[in-house]
């Protein structure tokens, strides 16, 4: 069974008229929506990361029932580039949880502040600097 195809008379109607033309009647605002939206975050990604990414707008087009009745559905695809993420070394202790130092390892803490509870202050005169302070 062969099929024919209808031959397209040119126009004088600018490039791309009837894509956009079929855009329209799709009448998709959401389609066109995100469309926007995608190709600006494409665009702003790869100034931002100088990576490659692309937008894919599928259009399928199956005949429905007799006559020229047909269905349209459009399909957005897209890859945005991301911004390289640094490796960062960490350790893992018995329980999977990440830690900076390595808990397998003993840590000595030079400077560290030690807790001081002041049990009593003796001071020769009022507004004198204490004379004795006993600490435990």
């Amino acid at each position: 069974m062969s099929v024919q195809r209808a031959k397209i008379a040119p126009t004088d109607a600018p490039a791309g008229e009837r894509f956009f033309q079929a855009l329209r009647d799709l009448r998709d605002p959401e389609l066109l929506r995100q469309l926007d939206c995608t190709i600006t975050e494409l665009t702003t990604a790869v100034m931002e990361t100088g990576g490659k990414g692309h937008l894919t707008l599928k259009v399928a087009v199956s005949k429905l029932g007799r006559d020229r009745q047909v269905g349209v559905k459009p399909t957005l695809s897209r890859s945005i580039p991301q911004e390289e993420t640094r490796l960062k070394l960490l350790y893992a202790d018995e329980t999977g949880r990440f830690c900076l130092d390595d808990p397998a390892q003993g840590m000595l803490d030079f400077d560290a502040p030690r807790k001081v509870n002041v049990t009593s202050v003796e001071v020769a005169a009022e507004g004198e600097a204490p004379v004795k302070v006993k600490i435990n």
